[in-house]
């Protein structure tokens, strides 16, 4: 295992969003019976979490 990642991590990923330019984003999953919101910062292949928040009651 290199690393653990929430799900908006993982979508951010998934996208290719670490491939493009420089950039702050906020992702969100809602489904499975969480909400979580991730903000990331990304830069050619970096990935940053600069925040991280979820609500299991909202999903």
């Amino acid at each position: 295992v290199l690393r653990i990642i929430n799900e908006p991590t993982a979508a951010a990923v998934a996208y290719g969003l670490d491939k493009e330019h420089e950039q702050t984003v906020l992702v969100f999953d809602l489904g499975g019976g969480t909400f979580d919101v991730s903000i990331l910062e990304l830069d050619e292949g970096y990935i940053g979490v600069k925040a991280t928040s979820g609500n299991n009651r909202l999903g």
